[in-house]
């Protein structure tokens, strides 16, 4: 009898050493103050606390707190349009996922070509070569193949993209911190618009149409072309809108849609100044620019 109270109590005090050594969220960090939390950070330009890690787990929770965060920035920002993140195969593996994330972008995060950017405006800025799709009409709502995205768009238009990382993403659910901190949007540098005269010139010339990031003269940091992005940049526009369905929402006219980086993000460095080059989609190169200081 003796024996057997002995191992009760050890068993008790085994209990109690793994429960000390377990991560434990604080009882202030929960799913509905993460919208809040990250807003304090991201103004701040911190790092948001180990205790979400723990707490954002999936990609369902993850869209629950991306909207929760989301409708708070929206407060005292303007909508602008989405952008859909991880369309290369490579960047998608790095994430151990097998899907885009999409994200918000609002008109106080876009920026005039030739712009700079303060390298301390952010946590961990990085640069991204992309491309940006603007929306002509509602019924894209209803496209169901890339010919009928491509009757609904109205311009292309050169960015590059300097997302912020505002925490490690080495965990196993780094895809989902990802998507509830809006896919790391933060600010970006948007080219004149090339306006679209033929919607199939689009089916046919965005796939082949050639990416180009430089940080300075003969120094190109990313190249690709258009079929990277999920095969078809305007793919990402179908991807957008399957998500938009799960979200009840919809693209409207005048929007913008980031359609994803070519061959993955770079770590912004101060005393740079980035150019992307595309070429072709018509008969002029197109580009935009952004230094970092």
């Amino acid at each position: 009898m003796k024996t057997i109270h002995h191992i009760i109590k050890f068993i008790l005090f085994i209990q109690v050493i793994n429960l000390h050594d377990a991560p434990l969220a604080s009882p202030e960090c929960t799913l509905d103050d993460f919208a809040g939390h990250y807003i304090r950070v991201y103004e701040s330009r911190g790092l948001i606390d180990h205790c979400y890690h723990q707490l954002i787990d999936t990609l369902d929770e993850a869209r629950v707190a991306q909207a929760n965060l989301v409708g708070m920035m929206a407060d005292n920002r303007d909508y602008a349009g989405y952008k859909v993140g991880l369309t290369d195969k490579k960047a998608q593996e790095s994430f151990a996922i097998t899907q885009p994330l999409v994200g918000v972008l609002f008109k106080e995060m876009l920026l005039a070509d030739g712009a700079t950017v303060a390298y301390d405006s952010g946590t961990s800025l990085l640069v991204e070569l992309d491309l940006v799709a603007r929306v002509k009409s509602a019924g894209i709502n209803q496209a169901a193949s890339i010919e009928d995205v491509a009757a609904h768009i109205d311009a292309i238009m050169p960015f590059i993209e300097l997302p912020d990382a505002l925490f490690r993403l080495d965990s196993r659910n780094a895809a989902a911190l990802l998507l509830a901190g809006n896919v790391g949007a933060r600010w970006g540098a948007l080219g004149a618009p090339a306006k679209v005269v033929n919607a199939q010139d689009l089916v046919d010339d965005l796939p082949l149409m050639t990416f180009q990031l430089s940080a300075g003269p003969g120094e190109i940091i990313r190249e690709g072309q258009g079929k990277q992005l999920l095969g078809h940049p305007l793919n990402s526009v179908l991807y957008l809108l399957n998500e938009l369905a799960l979200r009840n929402e919809s693209l409207k006219p005048g929007q913008l849609i980031s359609l994803g980086a070519i061959g993955g993000p770079v770590k912004a460095e101060r005393g740079r100044r980035y150019t992307a080059k595309y070429s072709g989609y018509g008969e002029k190169t197109l580009t935009v620019a952004v230094a970092i200081r």
